[in-house]
């Protein structure tokens, strides 16, 4: 890829959108929409659910209907784990397929902004790993598509070129480092850019029997909330466009620090979900006036 600037769109938003521990605190607990609500306040989604089985098309169809009110919402999407985390039977065509199918409906309208191609700490690389890359990437040829490594060994140069020449983006994350993790503040390849931000919680990161909440129960200061934004600026120099996904979900830390670098970048305040206030008070200064109540 060109190293020259090219200052593209950076969009910030949030991994998943129902949590349970997000009701009453993100969005009240009887809210039948969760993904429509939140699409008031954020313009972007990472898709969880991907990862763990196919989507059907038609629950693809009522995401759209979801944030057909917002016409500058984008998704993104995560590949199925059959794909990225099993290794002991080659995937298959039909399946291959079967998840395509399932993510058609936001092709057509251009609501797919990148299939995010996830792989385990353990997923080292090797001539083998690199076959089954390029596998995917063929196998996945219509979709933008975005590589998340998380080992050392693909760090260098050439690797770089490896993925470029198959298409992919590389995906730059903002966790707590292993010894051997990769750590690359700004990723040289493809032209999507992607910041994954799970938060610093050193201690339950690796900490042995620490649960997904505790793991992800990370609140990002103001100064470090300006360091993301200055990392996903930094980024986007070498993007056509760039997604910002916070995934410290628990409870709705991830929407707390989306907005914060949200009013960052439009420079006022904007939209917040009042009763988030009531848990995080420093919203207070980034949000729109509550409207006055009318009485009938």
């Amino acid at each position: 890829m060109d190293e020259k600037k090219k200052n593209g769109t950076v969009i910030v938003g949030i991994a998943g959108w129902s949590y349970r521990d997000w009701e009453d605190v993100a969005y009240p607990k009887d809210e039948k929409d969760k993904l429509r609500y939140l699409s008031q306040f954020v313009d972007l989604v990472e898709i969880n659910t991907s990862f763990y089985r196919p989507v059907n098309p038609d629950i693809a169809r009522k995401w759209l209907r979801s944030v057909s009110h917002n016409p500058n919402f984008i998704f993104t999407a995560k590949l199925w784990q059959r794909f990225t985390h099993v290794y002991d039977e080659p995937y298959t065509r039909p399946e291959v397929e079967e998840f395509k199918q399932g993510l058609e409906p936001l092709m057509e309208p251009r609501k797919l902004g990148a299939l995010l191609m996830q792989f385990p700490f353990y997923f080292r690389n090797s001539q083998e790993a690199k076959d089954l890359v390029a596998r995917l990437s063929d196998d996945f040829a219509d979709f933008p598509k975005v590589i998340e490594v998380r080992d050392r060994s693909w760090n260098n140069l050439e690797t770089f070129d490896f993925f470029r020449e198959n298409g992919l983006s590389v995906a730059n994350l903002d966790m707590p480092r292993a010894r051997d993790g990769f750590d690359r503040p700004v990723a040289p390849t493809g032209e999507i850019g992607y910041l994954r931000i799970h938060g610093r919680n050193y201690n339950a990161w690796f900490k042995k029997g620490a649960g997904r909440d505790e793991k992800y129960d990370y609140l990002y200061s103001e100064e470090e909330v300006d360091e993301l934004m200055k990392r996903a600026e930094d980024i986007a120099e070498k993007a056509l466009k760039t997604y910002v996904i916070f995934n410290n979900h628990f409870r709705a830390k991830a929407l707390v620090n989306s907005l914060q670098i949200i009013s960052r970048q439009l420079r006022r305040k904007v939209p917040v979900p009042w009763m988030l206030i009531d848990f995080f008070p420093e919203l207070e200064k980034i949000a729109e006036p509550r409207p006055k109540e009318t009485l009938f």
